[in-house]
């Protein structure tokens, strides 16, 4: 490389995009700047975003539900779901709609209200789902003029593991 060449360089984080360019040594320079300065950011984000690791949640939930490749999800036979109250069931039914997804036995990672309520046994799905939304365990994505349809936030899935899995786990033999 002579002494006039030029690199370029381009790094994109947080939606934000640096170029560098000039020289081998002053690009590498500007970068190792730019990376030390940002690392803290990066640590903290990684902190305090919440991202859900799917191979640590499939070992979690391994004797609870399993995947049929013909008829989708299924719950183990030893796990009484009916133990859970509605509002439980519907984050069950929403949590085992995003695996699905994840794992690419879905199409979709959401069901509108008469899904929920079908798949969960939930009577009152539709002000349960509300509840639920206000606290931000689900997510309602609609379109405008449509009606909503709803998957489990990272927050949810968190709050399930945190809060009902052990009352699910408890019940298998």
């Amino acid at each position: 490389m002579s002494g006039h060449e030029s690199l370029k360089a381009i790094i994109e984080f947080e939606g934000k995009k640096a170029i560098f360019e000039g020289s081998a040594q002053e690009v590498w320079g500007s970068i190792n700047r730019f990376i030390s300065e940002m690392q803290p950011k990066i640590a903290i984000l990684s902190d305090i975003v919440l991202k859900v690791d799917f191979s640590e949640l499939l070992t979690k939930f391994k004797d609870i539900i399993q995947i049929d490749k013909d008829v989708g999800p299924v719950t183990c036979a030893d796990v009484n779901t009916n133990l859970l109250n509605e509002t439980e069931r519907i984050l069950f039914t929403l949590l085992i709609r995003r695996i699905t997804y994840v794992l690419g036995y879905s199409d979709k990672e959401t069901f509108d209200v008469k899904e929920v309520s079908k798949e969960s046994g939930a009577k009152s799905a539709g002000s349960l789902l509300s509840q639920l939304v206000a606290q931000k365990l689900v997510q309602n994505i609609a379109d405008a003029g449509k009606k909503g349809t709803y998957r489990i936030t990272d927050y949810g899935i968190q709050w399930f593991v945190q809060k009902v899995l052990d009352k699910l786990r408890s019940e298998t033999k």
